[in-house]
């Protein structure tokens, strides 16, 4: 899929802490954090020291490979609306032309539950499972469908992500932040496919 849009914040790293540097200081604090550890490491608790040291990094790079434009993406090819719209546009008369179709304020939600597995002598010892939930609020919708893509946006109000990560059950960070989309028609490039031709 090739997705043209470049909202702004672009990852669920930059959303929440301005890139991946910042990332790793937040799972840094946390991790340094002896409960935490000790819940983290009851498995193999000789393993502490290494973990505060490498894990930060691990899951900050889990995190910065969250694209919200792609999270985005896979809500609007769920939309019962733009979906029956990308159909119609496949019937005779529409195909080969850019028809709108218009959609109400909505909310996606999206959960992801990455994972790190750590090894010593080749033998896995622990998994780290990481959250991260997101939960964009769009405003009204005018969307661009031709012969079964979605190929232009434009947001006709207030556009949102929030944006929450943890780890193993201890929160390391969350944030709302507004998602600047031009006022103008978003061009998606070859578009977002919703529906293929019915032959």
């Amino acid at each position: 899929m090739n997705l043209t849009i470049n909202p702004n914040p672009g990852t669920a790293a930059i959303a929440l802490f301005d890139g991946a540097r910042g990332a790793v200081a937040a799972a840094a604090l946390v991790v340094r954090n002896p409960q935490v550890m000790s819940t983290i490491c009851r498995d193999a608790p000789g393993l502490a020291g290494q973990l505060v040291a490498q894990l930060p990094e691990a899951g900050a790079g889990l995190l910065h490979g969250i694209t919200l434009g792609t999270v985005l993406a896979a809500g609007w090819q769920k939309s019962r609306e733009l979906r029956a719209a990308a159909v119609r546009s496949h019937e005779e008369g529409f195909r080969g032309k850019t028809n709108q179709a218009r959609l109400a304020a909505h909310s996606i939600t999206s959960e992801h539950r990455p994972y790190v597995e750590v090894y010593t002598d080749e033998r896995k010892v622990l998994t780290i499972t990481f959250s991260v939930d997101l939960t964009f609020t769009i405003g009204l919708l005018h969307a661009g469908i031709r012969d079964g893509r979605l190929v232009t946006l434009h947001p006709g109000g207030n556009c949102e992500v929030a944006v929450s990560w943890g780890m193993e059950g201890f929160k390391i960070g969350e944030k709302k932040v507004p998602i600047r989309i031009p006022a103008v028609a978003v061009p998606l490039g070859a578009g977002i496919l919703l529906a293929r031709p019915p032959f």
